[in-house]
């Protein structure tokens, strides 16, 4: 059970990777036995990861179909910016009292940030984001607020939002742009923890508006693609 559930996880991933890179576009569909086949393996984690793409609204099950990609708008993308900030906000104030149990993880993730932005290594650095923010989560012991915020695809989008930002603006310092944060939830207060958490998504929400003003619609966005080198999807 536990290697279906880590395989599922490695199949959602690159299934993910390859929609944000483009290798899969919109309405292209995306066939279970085919899937299976390119990767060498049974079509039960293939089924799972697909049920989670759908979940995360990459994916949409079509009548007689079968899954295919989902047309995304930038309305869907930004939506979710000002969902998210009130639920950091909230894990904020909930986290403090019990941060000191998760503090070396937080203070390694952001030294992970700051190593992957310094090899510009976007996916990398998403991975970590991701990790840093998943801990404050989990620190709260609030387990519908970690569910909901977990179905928000905050991995997909953090690696897209720091794909872009780190071509437009390749001298932004993204991991230290943590700091704060951390330095919120060791003050104690939680007031102030969870104005910090929401500040963090507000801008960086502000940041992937500016990107699709910019860009125009999603397709053009920019992605890292698997060996590094920065790529626009087609």
């Amino acid at each position: 059970m536990i290697r279906r559930v880590v395989l599922s996880d490695s199949v959602k991933a690159e299934l993910l990777d390859d929609i944000m890179s483009g290798k899969y576009k919109p309405g292209d569909r995306l066939v279970e036995s085919q899937i299976a086949k390119q990767m060498g393996i049974s079509q039960s984690p293939v089924r799972e990861a697909l049920r989670d793409l759908v979940a995360m609204r990459f994916v949409e099950l079509v009548p007689h179909k079968g899954a295919r990609v989902r047309q995304m708008d930038r309305r869907e993308f930004l939506e979710i910016y000002p969902v998210r900030a009130a639920l950091e906000e909230l894990a904020g104030t909930l986290a403090v009292g019990n941060i000191a149990d998760c503090a070396d993880e937080l203070e390694e993730a952001i030294a992970q940030m700051t190593r992957a932005f310094g090899d510009r290594d976007a996916r990398e650095m998403a991975q970590w984001d991701v990790r840093f923010h998943r801990a404050i989560l989990e620190a709260t012991g609030n387990q519908i607020l970690i569910e909901t915020w977990s179905s928000l695809m905050i991995e997909a989008r953090t690696y897209l939002t720091l794909s872009n930002l780190m071509t437009l603006d390749p001298d932004i310092d993204l991991a230290a742009r943590h700091r704060p944060i951390l330095d919120a939830l060791y003050s104690g207060d939680p007031a102030r923890a969870g104005a910090s958490m929401r500040r963090h998504v507000e801008e960086f929400g502000g940041i992937f508006s500016r990107i699709l003003s910019q860009s125009g619609d999603l397709s053009s966005l920019v992605v890292a693609d698997q060996d590094g080198p920065l790529v626009k999807t087609a």
